[in-house]
């Protein structure tokens, strides 16, 4: 049934339509032009041609009140034009003035919308089911909303989905939402780092030895290889415990600075890395121990897999997930070249990532996170960042994201920094976001075959 026509000037992009019944944003339109075209409603606007946004004339205005006369109105929709039904190319033709529009058929909607691995909700105002293709994740997804509009929802849906597929997450829980929740196969990592596992580079990094303080470097490099060949030695014999290790690798770590700083001519150096030695145990006490193994030994295959970051501070947090980043991104590269390694790909989940991988402020795990983002879908590491406030996440990591899942957003700076971090979200599209409804959602990227308008199911749990 026909709801509207074209009006006015078009293009290949968009058209103006004039509705002859209700429509609302994010719903599918066909187009019956050149075999049909795909359009979305993006916006729907009231005008009247005796009220409209010209007029003037107060008095007519007030007369028109008092007398209740019914005011004549209309309604006309923005769409825009997305695929030839045919084969879903690019429409190369605008389409003319007259042109008449239809509300696309659940049919016809479920050959383009439900071609996919894992279901993740319903095309909004119908019963079409939406699946995604799970292997274009690789290339990396930003799940991106206001407080409230159903981030948290989105996440357990789809890691759940996934590993009841086979696949692995790992979910850095920043708020304690997910390690007690009711997901199935639901695997709770403990935040701790091993010394074991920590490369000298880690190390000098939560020590906060810069860059450019070489011999302090070369001082705590020296130091911490030597201590953990001692420690191994130790372990071997059975002469040390995990636990007494707790208590005393700093202490160890310590002395061994000293024998290797007293071969250094400035003594000063030695005693700056000695109290930043102090420092870091006040620091990061509660998250080193002996007694865990690597991460990539904790992590399950074909669970979700979730680090509860919820009673630690801002250092901590940062500590764990970019020595987890290195550890799973090394891993993966590892099993790649034969020599062991992490032998399944993982999707990491990064919540809260304004604050981890801030543009304002050099993190730990915005260094790793951003490898990942260049180098992880040659090794089967697919990131996922989460976070309510786009414009403080790295410009850099964001533009990786290949795939985006935007649920209702009506900050416009927040709106205006994803348009410009990504090839294929158009204004008016970025646009209709501050209409949705929570749960709703708008999908671009590799994982669907077109700008998708979805409800996400609603995870019980």
């Amino acid at each position: 049934m026909t709801i509207g026509v074209v009006v006015g000037e078009a293009n290949t992009q968009s058209a103006a339509v004039f509705l002859f019944q209700e429509a609302r944003v994010g719903q599918y339109v066909i187009l019956e032009y050149n075999e049909g075209i795909l359009g979305l409603i993006t916006s729907v606007i009231t005008n009247s041609p005796l009220l409209d946004d010209k007029m003037s004339d107060e008095e007519l205005i007030r007369d028109l009140m008092k007398k209740n006369y019914e005011i004549p109105t209309y309604k006309k929709a923005k769409v825009r034009l997305l695929r030839k039904l045919k084969d879903l190319t690019l429409p190369d033709m605008p389409p003319p003035p007259g042109t008449r529009v239809r509300l696309a058929s659940d049919d016809e909607l479920a050959k383009i919308f439900s071609d996919g691995d894992i279901r993740i909700g319903t095309l909004i105002g119908t019963n079409v089911e939406v699946k995604i293709n799970v292997n274009a994740m690789a290339r990396h997804l930003a799940i991106l909303a206001e407080t409230g509009a159903g981030k948290s929802n989105t996440v357990a849906v789809l890691s759940s989905r996934i590993a009841k597929k086979g696949g692995t997450v790992i979910i850095f829980d920043y708020h304690g939402e997910y390690y007690d929740s009711d997901i199935k196969d639901l695997n709770v990592i403990e935040p701790k780092i091993n010394p074991l596992y920590l490369t000298s580079a880690e190390l000098a990094a939560l020590l906060e030895i810069k860059g450019n303080a070489y011999i302090q470097y070369r001082i705590i490099r020296r130091a911490f290889e030597e201590v953990l060949e001692e420690i191994e030695e130790k372990i071997k014999s059975g002469n040390l415990t995990f636990e007494k290790l707790d208590t005393q690798f700093l202490y160890l770590l310590e002395k061994k600075v000293e024998v290797v700083g007293s071969k250094e001519p400035k003594k000063d150096r030695v005693a700056e890395v000695l109290n930043k030695i102090e420092e870091f145990g006040d620091r990061y006490r509660d998250i080193i121990t002996f007694a865990v193994g690597d991460i990539t030994e904790r992590i399950r295959r074909g669970m979700v897999n979730v680090v509860n970051l919820s009673l630690l501070n801002e250092n901590e947090i940062d500590a764990v997930v970019s020595h987890y980043l290195r550890s799973i991104l090394t891993a993966r590269k590892e099993h790649k070249e034969g020599k062991g390694g992490l032998e399944f790909p993982v999707f990491v989940v990064i919540e809260e990532a304004h604050v981890l991988l801030s543009k304002n402020r050099s993190t730990l795990a915005r260094k790793w996170a951003g490898k990942i983002a260049r180098e992880g879908r040659k090794f089967g590491v697919g990131l996922i960042i989460v976070s309510q406030r786009p414009k403080g996440i790295d410009e850099d990591v964001l533009s990786q994201m290949t795939n985006k899942i935007i649920l209702r957003m009506t900050e416009p700076t927040d709106k205006r920094y994803v348009r410009e971090a990504s090839d294929n979200l158009s204004e008016d599209l970025v646009e209709s976001i501050s209409s949705f409804n929570v749960g709703e959602a708008l999908i671009v990227g590799n994982i669907v075959k077109i700008p998708t308008v979805v409800k996400i199911d609603k995870f019980e749990g």
